[in-house]
């Protein structure tokens, strides 16, 4: 490849990706999937997002050096697990703040449930829901290399 060639992902991301089990072309059967979704009522799914990273937690930073050892924050990508979580009401309240509907994708370290709409990942916790911006490789990355989502609003307790 060129050197001025775009790659999909920053080399350390792909490190990371690649450590947790990702690759290139990576496929998973996307059926119980689907299924964990009608349980909320969403048709379809971001099933190609799903076949590729589905089933894989991701160490990345930030981490916490306590006694020698390098403690990583991680992703886990896993519908079935951030649907089992996730209260029906509190899904709802999520996709009226995000104005579409959200389909759970997996959690994160901070107990984020993650969420994939209109091609953007959204990350909902408590009465929180928060985005990374750009599309879904670009949130990606932006989880492999710790930087938190943006807030998107807030429902009332």
């Amino acid at each position: 490849m060129p050197a001025d060639a775009k790659t999909r992902f920053p080399v350390e991301v792909e490190r990371l990706l690649r450590t947790a089990g990702w690759f290139p072309g990576r496929t998973v059967d996307t059926a119980a999937c689907s299924a964990a979704w009608a349980e909320l009522e969403l048709p379809g799914g971001p099933t190609a997002f799903v076949r590729e990273f589905e089933g894989l937690t991701v160490e990345h930073p930030p981490f916490v050096d306590f006694n020698g050892v390098r403690h990583f924050d991680h992703t886990k990508f896993g519908v079935i697990g951030a649907v089992k979580r996730l209260a029906p009401s509190a899904h709802r309240k999520y996709c009226d703040l995000a104005g579409v509907d959200l389909h759970p994708v997996g959690q994160n370290r901070s107990h984020m449930t993650l969420m994939v709409g209109a091609g953007a990942l959204f990350a909902g916790v408590d009465h929180y829901l928060f985005a990374h911006p750009g599309d879904l490789d670009e949130a990606v990355t932006r989880i492999c290399e710790g930087t938190p989502p943006d807030l998107v609003g807030e429902w009332p307790l």
